[in-house]
């Protein structure tokens, strides 16, 4: 018998707007083929009952991504129309069953959130995956919102300008930013090793430094819509 390559991990509704989601994990027989992660089990962060592409390029995609400028400026680097519109038909068709058994996270490294941001999931559900993982990165553009402070020291905060990377330092955040390629590197920042213009040195799956509590890291746009990232002294 074929395993299975997508579970179903979460149905339930938005802290923002009470619209529904679904929490989708992708990579169990499959390997991912984002080369710039490497073989992780992706998790997909999707309206139950909007299409990808039109709740991104909408108002709908509050609910699964919030106020995050990437979404609101259109430099998001997830291809919505790829990988997640696929993931999203085969949940509306019915292809995904309920995940069994949380052990088939076991020595699997986990993204939270290839699509969607993670803070909108109850945190029993991430936790209930993360004890069994062998590691995991993830990133949150809600860390300021009180329903979300259960992922400090689990997801990076998304910065958005040196003055989010100094503040979510100040609140015991972890930071991600991300830089057009002109824009200086904040100290003590380490540069994203597996990003294009490090030289792809190694992937996610064997760096895994976006953990939440091992660095405050920082990339350069990347992606097809990497020219839309403002430059930092334009973000207010």
């Amino acid at each position: 018998m074929t395993k299975p390559n997508s579970y179903i991990l979460w149905e339930g509704l938005s802290p923002l707007d009470n619209k529904p989601l679904v929490l989708i994990a992708t990579g169990f027989a499959t390997t991912s083929a984002n080369n710039k992660t490497g073989a992780m089990i992706q998790t997909w962060i999707l309206r139950q009952d909007v299409h990808p592409v039109e709740a991104f390029k909408g108002s709908e995609g509050y609910s699964n991504c919030g106020d995050c400028i990437h979404r609101i400026d259109g430099s998001c680097y997830v291809n919505w129309v790829t990988a997640p519109t696929a993931v999203w038909r085969a949940y509306r068709r019915g292809s995904y069953g309920l995940i069994p058994s949380w052990d088939l996270f076991a020595d699997r490294m986990l993204r939270i959130g290839s699509a969607g941001d993670p803070a909108m999931v109850p945190s029993y559900i991430w936790h209930a995956a993360l004890e069994h993982a062998a590691g995991h990165t993830g990133y949150t553009h809600q860390w300021r919102a009180g329903f979300a402070q259960w992922a400090k020291g689990i997801l990076q905060a998304s910065c958005d300008s040196f003055a989010d990377y100094t503040e979510a330092i100040a609140h015991g955040w972890m930071p991600y930013l991300v830089k057009t390629k002109n824009d200086p590197k904040p100290k003590g920042a380490i540069h994203c090793p597996s990003s294009e213009e490090m030289g792809r040195k190694t992937d996610c799956v064997t760096c895994g430094l976006c953990d939440g509590q091992s660095a405050g890291i920082v990339i350069n746009g990347h992606g097809s819509t990497a020219g839309r990232i403002k430059p930092l002294a334009e973000v207010a």
